[in-house]
Protein backbone atom coordinates (compact mmCIF):
# COMPACT_ATOMS: atom_id res chain seq x y z
CA UNK A 1 0.00 0.00 0.00
CA UNK A 2 2.57 2.70 0.79
CA UNK A 3 4.64 1.57 -2.46
CA UNK A 4 1.01 2.02 -4.42
CA UNK A 5 0.61 5.32 -3.01
CA UNK A 6 4.00 6.91 -3.30
CA UNK A 7 3.92 5.81 -6.74
CA UNK A 8 0.62 7.71 -7.14
CA UNK A 9 2.02 10.73 -6.12
CA UNK A 10 5.15 10.16 -8.19
CA UNK A 11 3.10 9.57 -11.37
CA UNK A 12 1.24 12.69 -10.20
CA UNK A 13 3.99 14.52 -9.40
CA UNK A 14 2.32 16.98 -6.78
CA UNK A 15 1.16 18.92 -10.12
CA UNK A 16 -0.45 22.24 -10.76
CA UNK A 17 -0.54 24.11 -13.69
CA UNK A 18 0.99 27.94 -13.01
CA UNK A 19 0.75 31.04 -15.51
CA UNK A 20 3.57 30.63 -17.96
CA UNK A 21 5.83 33.25 -16.23
CA UNK A 22 9.39 31.66 -16.05
CA UNK A 23 11.53 30.74 -19.45
CA UNK A 24 11.36 27.41 -20.51
CA UNK A 25 13.01 25.50 -23.15
CA UNK A 26 10.71 22.34 -25.35
CA UNK A 27 11.76 19.63 -27.17
CA UNK A 28 9.16 17.93 -29.12
CA UNK A 29 8.18 15.23 -31.09
CA UNK A 30 4.96 15.87 -33.26
CA UNK A 31 2.94 14.47 -36.47
CA UNK A 32 -0.04 15.77 -38.89
CA UNK A 33 -1.84 12.49 -38.14
CA UNK A 34 -2.53 11.97 -41.88
CA UNK A 35 -3.75 15.65 -42.21
CA UNK A 36 -0.90 17.27 -44.05
CA UNK A 37 2.27 16.08 -45.71
CA UNK A 38 4.28 15.61 -41.99
CA UNK A 39 4.86 11.85 -41.20
CA UNK A 40 6.75 12.28 -38.28
CA UNK A 41 9.04 15.75 -37.20
CA UNK A 42 10.75 17.20 -33.80
CA UNK A 43 10.75 20.69 -32.71
CA UNK A 44 13.24 22.69 -30.21
CA UNK A 45 12.26 26.11 -28.56
CA UNK A 46 12.18 28.36 -26.09
CA UNK A 47 9.38 30.02 -24.07
CA UNK A 48 9.37 33.41 -21.87
CA UNK A 49 6.28 34.16 -20.57
CA UNK A 50 3.25 33.78 -23.30
CA UNK A 51 5.61 33.76 -25.97
CA UNK A 52 7.52 31.03 -27.72
CA UNK A 53 9.97 30.82 -30.62
CA UNK A 54 10.55 27.67 -31.99
CA UNK A 55 12.40 25.98 -34.92
CA UNK A 56 11.12 22.45 -36.04
CA UNK A 57 12.15 19.30 -39.01
CA UNK A 58 10.00 17.09 -40.23
CA UNK A 59 9.78 14.14 -43.14
CA UNK A 60 7.31 14.59 -45.42
CA UNK A 61 5.27 12.19 -47.45
CA UNK A 62 4.69 12.93 -51.19
CA UNK A 63 1.70 11.01 -51.68
CA UNK A 64 2.48 10.17 -54.99
CA UNK A 65 2.98 6.44 -55.75
CA UNK A 66 6.58 5.91 -56.73
CA UNK A 67 7.89 9.17 -55.26
CA UNK A 68 9.82 9.57 -51.64
CA UNK A 69 8.79 11.94 -49.38
CA UNK A 70 11.48 15.03 -48.51
CA UNK A 71 12.13 17.36 -45.13
CA UNK A 72 10.47 20.39 -44.01
CA UNK A 73 12.63 22.95 -42.24
CA UNK A 74 11.57 26.06 -40.59
CA UNK A 75 10.43 28.21 -37.50
CA UNK A 76 7.06 28.89 -35.77
CA UNK A 77 6.20 31.66 -32.98
CA UNK A 78 3.32 30.76 -30.73
CA UNK A 79 1.65 33.68 -27.86
CA UNK A 80 -0.74 31.96 -25.11
CA UNK A 81 -3.88 33.18 -24.83
CA UNK A 82 -6.07 31.87 -22.34
CA UNK A 83 -5.32 29.07 -19.33
CA UNK A 84 -7.89 27.08 -18.13
CA UNK A 85 -6.78 24.87 -15.22
CA UNK A 86 -4.19 22.73 -16.89
CA UNK A 87 -4.91 23.95 -20.37
CA UNK A 88 -3.46 26.54 -22.17
CA UNK A 89 -4.44 27.65 -25.53
CA UNK A 90 -2.10 29.78 -28.25
CA UNK A 91 -2.45 31.31 -31.36
CA UNK A 92 0.90 30.19 -34.11
CA UNK A 93 2.47 31.79 -36.71
CA UNK A 94 4.88 29.70 -38.76
CA UNK A 95 6.92 29.52 -42.23
CA UNK A 96 8.83 26.59 -43.50
CA UNK A 97 10.72 24.81 -46.31
CA UNK A 98 9.12 21.67 -48.18
CA UNK A 99 11.21 20.59 -50.82
CA UNK A 100 11.75 23.03 -53.17
CA UNK A 101 8.77 25.21 -51.55
CA UNK A 102 8.22 27.14 -49.32
CA UNK A 103 4.79 27.51 -46.78
CA UNK A 104 3.31 29.72 -44.62
CA UNK A 105 1.08 28.55 -41.58
CA UNK A 106 -1.24 29.63 -39.12
CA UNK A 107 -3.52 28.48 -36.54
CA UNK A 108 -4.65 27.85 -32.68
CA UNK A 109 -3.21 24.99 -30.75
CA UNK A 110 -3.84 23.91 -27.15
CA UNK A 111 -1.51 22.44 -24.74
CA UNK A 112 -1.99 20.17 -21.68
CA UNK A 113 0.64 19.83 -18.85
CA UNK A 114 1.58 19.99 -15.19
CA UNK A 115 4.07 22.10 -14.12
CA UNK A 116 5.91 19.51 -11.92
CA UNK A 117 5.61 17.18 -14.74
CA UNK A 118 8.42 17.41 -17.67
CA UNK A 119 6.13 16.59 -20.27
CA UNK A 120 3.38 18.40 -21.96
CA UNK A 121 0.90 17.16 -24.43
CA UNK A 122 -0.85 19.42 -27.96
CA UNK A 123 -2.68 20.21 -30.32
CA UNK A 124 -2.33 22.25 -33.18
CA UNK A 125 -5.18 23.32 -36.26
CA UNK A 126 -5.20 26.00 -38.52
CA UNK A 127 -4.34 26.39 -42.26
CA UNK A 128 -1.19 26.81 -44.77
CA UNK A 129 -0.10 28.05 -48.08
CA UNK A 130 2.70 26.06 -49.89
CA UNK A 131 3.77 28.51 -52.97
CA UNK A 132 4.85 26.74 -55.73
CA UNK A 133 6.05 27.30 -59.68
CA UNK A 134 2.66 27.02 -60.91
CA UNK A 135 0.14 28.47 -58.16
CA UNK A 136 -0.25 28.75 -54.17
CA UNK A 137 -2.24 25.90 -52.78
CA UNK A 138 -3.89 26.19 -49.51
CA UNK A 139 -5.19 23.50 -47.21
CA UNK A 140 -5.82 22.35 -43.79
CA UNK A 141 -2.81 21.96 -41.31
CA UNK A 142 -2.84 19.54 -37.94
CA UNK A 143 0.05 18.62 -35.80
CA UNK A 144 -0.11 16.42 -32.65
CA UNK A 145 2.57 16.07 -30.54
CA UNK A 146 4.01 15.68 -27.11
CA UNK A 147 6.83 18.14 -25.60
CA UNK A 148 9.42 17.42 -22.76
CA UNK A 149 9.80 21.03 -20.92
CA UNK A 150 13.05 21.82 -18.48
CA UNK A 151 13.08 25.27 -17.04
CA UNK A 152 15.74 27.22 -17.43
CA UNK A 153 16.30 27.90 -13.48
CA UNK A 154 16.63 23.91 -13.68
CA UNK A 155 19.25 24.38 -15.83
CA UNK A 156 21.27 27.13 -14.41
CA UNK A 157 21.67 24.77 -11.10
CA UNK A 158 20.88 27.44 -8.56
CA UNK A 159 17.80 26.00 -7.20
CA UNK A 160 18.32 25.69 -3.36
CA UNK A 161 19.42 22.33 -1.96
CA UNK A 162 16.46 20.78 -0.51
CA UNK A 163 15.47 21.51 2.76
CA UNK A 164 15.14 19.54 5.89
CA UNK A 165 12.10 18.33 7.46
CA UNK A 166 11.66 19.59 10.93
CA UNK A 167 8.88 19.87 13.74
CA UNK A 168 7.68 23.39 13.16
CA UNK A 169 8.62 25.72 10.47
CA UNK A 170 11.71 26.20 9.12
CA UNK A 171 12.37 29.82 6.86
CA UNK A 172 15.45 30.66 4.73
CA UNK A 173 15.35 33.92 2.78
CA UNK A 174 18.02 35.81 0.50
CA UNK A 175 16.86 38.44 -2.25
CA UNK A 176 13.44 39.97 -2.32
CA UNK A 177 10.81 40.22 -5.46
CA UNK A 178 10.75 42.70 -8.10
CA UNK A 179 10.69 46.21 -6.56
CA UNK A 180 6.72 46.86 -8.51
CA UNK A 181 5.50 43.98 -6.56
CA UNK A 182 5.61 45.96 -3.50
CA UNK A 183 5.99 42.82 -1.29
CA UNK A 184 7.51 42.59 2.08
CA UNK A 185 9.36 39.80 3.07
CA UNK A 186 6.71 37.76 4.52
CA UNK A 187 4.22 38.45 1.10
CA UNK A 188 6.67 37.12 -0.64
CA UNK A 189 7.28 34.01 1.65
CA UNK A 190 3.20 33.39 1.68
CA UNK A 191 3.24 33.51 -2.26
CA UNK A 192 5.64 30.86 -2.35
CA UNK A 193 4.03 28.82 0.19
CA UNK A 194 0.39 29.59 -1.26
CA UNK A 195 2.11 27.71 -5.05
CA UNK A 196 3.65 24.86 -3.44
CA UNK A 197 0.27 23.92 -1.50
CA UNK A 198 -2.18 24.66 -4.61
CA UNK A 199 0.66 22.25 -6.90
CA UNK A 200 0.13 19.95 -4.29
CA UNK A 201 -2.95 19.82 -3.75
CA UNK A 202 -4.09 19.36 -7.86
CA UNK A 203 -1.32 16.74 -7.96
CA UNK A 204 -2.95 14.82 -5.02
CA UNK A 205 -6.32 15.49 -6.52
CA UNK A 206 -4.59 14.09 -9.75
CA UNK A 207 -3.47 10.86 -7.80
CA UNK A 208 -6.48 9.82 -6.01
CA UNK A 209 -8.50 10.13 -9.78
CA UNK A 210 -5.75 7.91 -11.31
CA UNK A 211 -6.17 5.61 -8.20
CA UNK A 212 -9.56 5.47 -8.61
CA UNK A 213 -9.89 1.48 -9.44
CA UNK A 214 -7.61 1.05 -6.45
CA UNK A 215 -8.65 2.92 -4.00
CA UNK A 216 -11.62 4.81 -2.97
CA UNK A 217 -12.33 7.40 -0.39
CA UNK A 218 -9.07 9.01 -0.32
CA UNK A 219 -8.50 11.69 1.83
CA UNK A 220 -4.81 13.65 2.84
CA UNK A 221 -3.56 16.20 4.56
CA UNK A 222 -0.70 18.88 3.30
CA UNK A 223 1.76 20.18 5.79
CA UNK A 224 4.39 22.77 4.13
CA UNK A 225 7.17 22.49 7.31
CA UNK A 226 10.20 25.13 5.52
CA UNK A 227 10.42 27.50 2.72
CA UNK A 228 13.46 28.72 0.87
CA UNK A 229 14.18 31.36 -1.69
CA UNK A 230 17.01 32.75 -2.84
CA UNK A 231 16.62 35.89 -5.53
CA UNK A 232 14.34 34.19 -8.46
CA UNK A 233 14.32 30.34 -7.49
CA UNK A 234 13.47 28.41 -4.34
CA UNK A 235 11.92 25.74 -2.42
CA UNK A 236 9.51 24.35 -0.37
CA UNK A 237 9.17 20.94 1.65
CA UNK A 238 6.92 19.59 3.53
CA UNK A 239 4.76 16.05 4.41
CA UNK A 240 1.26 14.84 2.89
CA UNK A 241 -0.26 12.11 5.10
CA UNK A 242 -2.86 10.35 2.67
CA UNK A 243 -5.33 7.82 3.95
CA UNK A 244 -7.77 5.97 1.13
CA UNK A 245 -10.16 2.66 1.40
CA UNK A 246 -8.45 -0.32 -0.62
CA UNK A 247 -10.73 -1.62 -2.84
CA UNK A 248 -9.98 -5.03 -3.31
CA UNK A 249 -10.43 -6.08 0.80
CA UNK A 250 -12.16 -2.76 1.99
CA UNK A 251 -9.14 -1.97 4.53
CA UNK A 252 -8.77 1.61 5.40
CA UNK A 253 -5.26 2.30 5.10
CA UNK A 254 -2.56 5.40 5.55
CA UNK A 255 1.00 6.21 4.70
CA UNK A 256 3.02 9.39 4.87
CA UNK A 257 5.63 11.26 2.52
CA UNK A 258 7.80 13.82 2.28
CA UNK A 259 9.36 15.95 -0.53
CA UNK A 260 10.41 19.54 -1.85
CA UNK A 261 8.67 21.44 -4.91
CA UNK A 262 10.96 23.58 -6.60
CA UNK A 263 10.06 27.43 -7.25
CA UNK A 264 10.69 29.60 -9.72
CA UNK A 265 9.93 33.40 -9.55
CA UNK A 266 6.83 34.22 -12.15
CA UNK A 267 6.05 38.28 -12.13
CA UNK A 268 4.85 39.04 -8.88
CA UNK A 269 4.04 35.49 -7.80
CA UNK A 270 5.92 31.63 -7.86
CA UNK A 271 5.18 28.87 -10.74
CA UNK A 272 6.03 25.37 -9.36
CA UNK A 273 8.58 23.17 -11.95
CA UNK A 274 9.62 20.39 -10.48
CA UNK A 275 8.90 17.77 -7.13
CA UNK A 276 11.87 15.69 -5.24
CA UNK A 277 10.59 12.76 -2.98
CA UNK A 278 12.33 12.11 0.14
CA UNK A 279 12.21 9.15 2.96
CA UNK A 280 11.92 11.90 5.81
Amino acid sequence: MRKLLALGLAVAGLTAVAPAGAADVRLGLNSSAGLGCQIVGGRVGFQEGRFGLYGQGSYCTSNVEGKGGTGAFGGLITGDLLTFGNVTTYALLGAEIQGSNTAVQGGLGLRYGLALLPVEAYVEVGAQRISTALQPVIGPRLAVGVNYRLNVANLQGDIPAPLVFEDGETVQYAGSAPEECKLTQEQDIARARGAARAAANEGLGAAASAYGAAYSNVSYKIEITSVGINGNVGSAGGKVTITATQNSNGQRVSGTYGGTIKLVRSGCGWQATGFTRSDG
